[in-house]
């Protein structure tokens, strides 16, 4: 069952990122005008960047941002990976307030759901997920970061990284974010983990809980298709990563640490952000490749961005259909339907559309290297956090570009969908049909 009404949910959940991003810049600039350190402009690029969960940077975060000024960038993160809708309705819930119909609605409408049926239930799960995950995800890397730093350091670290990778935001208090760690194996085993949990898709990990802890059947033909998409696409990458750059970004390892690197690499530009080899000495195949991981991006309902890789899966099946010339699209033995492989479609032109238009607009403001403008802006619109090193370099009408793009990427491709997949009233007129030839 579906539920319509006469307010636009996608103009809410905009309005409401919009909301917290702007407070969120008045409390780092706040907070940081006595240094007079960060401009205001850098602290609306830092906040959009967070709540975005993107992980560009104009400043270093550890250096030039003060602890409290860090841990609001962490509230930021948490909320712009949970969704502000989502972090509304817990709210409301924790403090016995009745949640209503618009509530329910602008919740189910931010994971991507038909119909507010169970939002409140869900919530309640997506909250205590969270908060389960990121709480084990810091345990090993409290234990990694104490043989370094002090045991209330170590543990902010661990939380902040947690937090940080769950949501697939890929800030870090560290200027090199993790290269420091190449060499190391709990570290970016654990980072790697979180970001594939956090990419999944909260509804990937309910179906994944009730599944195997609770023994409810098998799992849906959305989650067996996130899951051999994401390994197919972890696994590839690996590979890429290891032709591209054995020499280029991996030299300076022995063999198997290469191996583990290009792991790494093959998981975070998954709209993640953390790095554990240095971005400017990728080649260009290797920035090519990390591009392309970057468009597909994470699971629809997840923190992360990208064209998602249930779009990109059907864009494929859709395509070998075609070839084959069959008529009905199947994935684990269900039937696609075809409304949803045209709005896959739409999506995957909508976002190639953006993507060469920001390319085309910051390469007219900047002077700097093309293929460092080209993989910044789809970090950017992929909220992936992944740079060639550029980002502080930009111009103030630069960082104003790429902040439309992480808003962009995180928000507004999102709204579209909703509005696109929004049913209107059917009309009451036909026409004739006609051939139009292509290819």
């Amino acid at each position: 069952m579906k539920i319509y009404s006469s307010f636009r949910i996608e103009r809410t959940i905009l309005v409401g990122f919009l909301a917290v991003i702007l407070a969120g810049a008045a409390a780092l600039w706040l907070g940081n005008a006595p240094r007079g350190r960060v401009s205001f402009l850098d602290c609306l690029f830092t906040a959009t960047s967070a709540v975005c969960v993107t992980g560009l940077a104009t400043v270093d975060t550890g250096a030039d941002f003060s602890r409290a000024s860090q841990v609001v960038i962490l509230v930021l993160i948490q909320l712009g990976g949970l969704g502000v809708m989502t972090a509304t309705t817990a709210l409301l819930y924790a403090f016995r307030r009745r949640i209503g119909i618009r509530q329910r609605m602008l919740f189910s409408g931010g994971l991507g759901l038909d119909s507010p049926s169970g939002a409140v239930r869900l919530a309640k799960k997506v909250v205590c997920i969270t908060a389960l995950i990121e709480a084990l995800g810091a345990v090993p890397l409290f234990l990694a970061f104490r043989g370094s730093s002090p045991d209330p350091e170590a543990l902010f670290l661990a939380v902040f990284h947690s937090v940080s990778a769950f949501c697939n935001a890929g800030f870090s208090p560290f200027s090199d974010s993790l290269q420091r760690f190449s060499g190391t194996v709990t570290i970016p085993l654990t980072v790697m983990t979180l970001i594939l949990l956090g990419g999944a898709g909260f509804l990937v990990l309910d179906d994944m809980w009730n599944s195997v802890f609770r023994r409810k059947g098998r799992l849906s033909a959305h989650s067996r298709l996130v899951v051999v998409v994401s390994a197919v696409l972890v696994a590839a990458g690996a590979l890429a990563l290891c032709v591209s750059d054995w020499n280029g970004a991996l030299a300076g390892h022995s063999w198997g640490w290469k191996l583990w690197n290009a792991l790494f690499h093959s998981v975070s530009p998954r709209t993640a952000g953390f790095n554990t080899i240095p971005m400017d000495r990728l080649t260009s195949l290797g920035v090519f490749f990390t591009i392309l991981l970057m468009i597909v991006g994470a699971s629809p309902g997840s923190t992360g961005g990208g064209i998602k890789t249930t779009s990109f899966a059907l864009l494929l099946l859709s395509t070998v259909r075609e070839i084959r010339g069959r008529d009905e699209l199947v994935v684990g033995n269900r039937s696609i339907a075809r409304e949803n492989v045209s709005l896959a479609f739409t999506l995957a032109v909508l976002y190639t559309l953006t993507l060469l238009a920001g390319i085309t607009v910051l390469a007219v403001l900047e002077t700097l290297p093309f293929r460092a403008l080209a993989f910044e802006v789809a970090s950017a619109l992929g909220t992936v956090g992944l740079s060639l090193g550029i980002t502080a370099s930009l111009s103030s009408a630069g960082k104003i570009m790429v902040i439309l793009l992480m808003f962009w990427g995180r928000v507004g491709i999102l709204t579209f969908m909703y509005g696109v997949a929004a049913r209107e009233t059917p009309s009451r007129v036909s026409y004739a049909e006609t051939h139009i030839p292509v290819g």
